[in-house]
């Protein structure tokens, strides 16, 4: 018995260990984020995306709108800071607004106006669409790769003996 419990003393600290380490993962593979132009803040690509033409960058925020056509899907995303982990910041902080366009159909009851998303994708230049009552230029980006990310609550941890209801 003792020594079962000391097996179980061991292994719930590792796994505890290892679930944590891999929600902090990056959601794309090292060859795809060493090929990321990590020089280019969002700012500098919002005021010249011509400039940047043909750089591949890593960008997040949370989906605005998309919309399907025979060439692809066009999503319009409000940008947001990442953390360490390639996740937009749960913040009302922002530096403007961004287009990704991808080749492939992308379901828009998937990617819908308030889920968070994160792209790694080529800068190919500028849009220039209306937005309420003003023209807005937005960089227009073609999508290598991207992840959606799950509504976070937040960490939940339930410690304690008794019972809970929940509605």
């Amino acid at each position: 018995m003792i020594r079962s419990c000391r097996s179980l003393t061991i292994a719930v600290p590792c796994l505890l260990v290892f679930v944590i380490l891999a929600g902090c993962a990056p959601p794309f593979p090292k060859e795809t984020l060493d090929k990321v132009n990590r020089n280019i803040s969002f700012q500098e690509l919002k005021k010249e995306p011509e400039k940047f033409k043909g750089a591949l960058v890593m960008l997040g925020g949370m989906i605005v709108g998309s919309k399907n056509a025979k060439e692809g899907t066009l999503i319009e995303i409000l940008q947001k800071p990442l953390d360490s982990s390639g996740s937009p910041l749960q913040t009302d902080l922002t530096e403007g607004r961004f287009l990704i366009q991808s080749d492939t159909f992308l379901d828009p009851a998937v990617y819908h106006e308030g889920r968070l998303i994160t792209v790694v994708a080529e800068v190919i230049g500028r849009k220039e669409l209306p937005l309420d009552d003003i023209m807005y230029v937005y960089p227009l980006l073609i999508v290598k790769d991207l992840h959606l990310w799950e509504p976070s609550p937040g960490p939940q941890f339930f410690f304690g003996i008794g019972v809970t209801h929940h509605l």
